[in-house]
């Protein structure tokens, strides 16, 4: 069975972050002034692939990774006195630099989704964090969880557009931190409710971009036009708010065109009241009879009613990307109660999971007839149990490791769920 002895995972993942690159931000983050015993290069790579990847949970343990991948003694205090803000800012710049990078497996959209740029998923989850961190990073649950962050996350379905992953305040609101530009012109934007903003819609529409969003249980648009015409007994809805029209309603595909009211952010110390006309889109679930409805300016030649429903089921994506992080790499187990500590576990988390997914893609385009045998999850675990020799495998010069051979095999869909 092929294995990951197929790729050159040492060269990738120093593609990805190149030495020089790593000693030279080191250096601009203020983490390295002169000679220091600790290698920046070696604490990056000990921290990705060890900490991430679930073998070392503590700073005890990633300084023994650090010794036994550089063969240098290293008293405790040089190893934890590195984990500063200096740090931090090092491992934020590292993860935005690999999430610009285009990855070599990057896909086109097709059928109903050719006409967009791109198709991004937007969402968020929260972080729990050790309870004396609390002055810190105040969770909005005070009653269940006493600390917390919050990882927002910009998905792109084909690879290739603009992804991003940040961590705020847990109070901090989804649509203060989406910054809306020129950047999703052509691109269409799928929300749920935590960024349900009709100025977020009027912003992402006023720059050429497209989106669609589940509506908000309370609100009750007016319809003002209906899209898709219906024969026989079809009840008039024109004029009508949606709540009073809803219940009765027995078309299959509602298709229409709604009116809202919202108010726009102050200025000035004043806010004025706008109109926005969306379209409305729901599809009549078979067993409970209900419409789950979807909010969206994307006119229906563009995108009829039965792609549109089906596009938003491309959410998943996301959904599965926390879960993953959370399980796989553990970003839910920070073991530490000092904040510069957890900050740097958490990108170092969130970097282990950016370098498994590269060394995934190379997997599945060296592999392209067994692709769809090796899944993400069994891909994780895998990775994880390869992530010591990998830190050894990464950390070897060059002309050691073309003397030394390719990488131990593995199998890379291994048996079992």
């Amino acid at each position: 069975m092929a294995g990951i002895s197929s790729i050159d995972v040492r060269g990738t993942l120093r593609k990805l972050f190149p030495d020089e690159w790593l000693r030279r931000l080191a250096y601009d983050c203020g983490m390295v002034r002169r000679r220091r015993k600790v290698d920046p290069v070696a604490l990056f790579w000990t921290l990705v692939l060890g900490f991430g990847a679930g073998q070392e949970r503590t700073l005890a343990g990633l300084r023994r990774s650090y010794v036994r991948a550089t063969g240098t003694r290293l008293e405790e205090s040089s190893f934890y006195d590195r984990f500063t803000p200096g740090l931090v800012q090092r491992l934020k710049q590292a993860l935005g630099h690999a999430l610009t990078a285009t990855g070599p497996c990057a896909q086109s959209l097709r059928g109903a989704l050719a006409g967009f740029a791109d198709v991004l998923l937007a969402d968020a989850t929260v972080v729990r964090l050790h309870r004396l961190l609390a002055r810190v990073y105040p969770a909005t649950r005070t009653n269940h969880t006493r600390a917390a962050v919050k990882l927002h996350a910009v998905m792109s379905v084909t690879g290739a557009g603009r992804q991003s992953l940040r961590f705020t305040a847990e109070r901090r609101h989804e649509v203060r931190v989406l910054k809306v530009g020129a950047w999703v012109a052509g691109r269409l934007l799928l929300f749920d409710l935590g960024f349900f903003s009709y100025g977020l819609f009027a912003r992402i529409s006023a720059h050429g971009g497209y989106f669609v969003s589940r509506l908000k249980a309370r609100a009750n648009p007016t319809i003002v036009a209906v899209h898709r015409v219906h024969r026989g007994r079809a009840r008039d809805l024109v004029g009508k708010p949606l709540a009073d029209v809803l219940p009765r309603l027995q078309r299959e595909v509602l298709d229409v065109e709604v009116e809202l009211s919202f108010k726009r952010r102050r200025y000035r110390g004043r806010r004025r009241t706008d109109t926005l006309r969306l379209r409305l889109v729901g599809l009549r679930e078979a067993t409970s009879g209900e419409y789950p409805l979807y909010l969206t300016h994307i006119p229906p030649e563009k995108l009829p009613a039965e792609d549109l429903s089906r596009t938003y089921a491309l959410r998943w994506m996301i959904e599965l990307l926390f879960k993953e992080l959370k399980s796989s790499y553990r970003l839910d187990e920070i073991p530490s109660r000092k904040s510069a500590v957890v900050e740097a576990l958490l990108y170092a988390a969130l970097l282990t999971f950016v370098a498994s997914r590269r060394l995934l893609q190379v997997l599945h385009e060296a592999l392209a007839e067994h692709a769809r045998r090796l899944k993400t999850q069994r891909w994780a675990r895998l990775f994880a149990t390869l992530a010591p020799d990998l830190i050894l495998l990464v950390l070897r010069p060059a002309h050691e490791t073309r003397a030394a051979g390719p990488a131990p095999e593995h199998p890379v869909a291994p048996r079992g769920p």
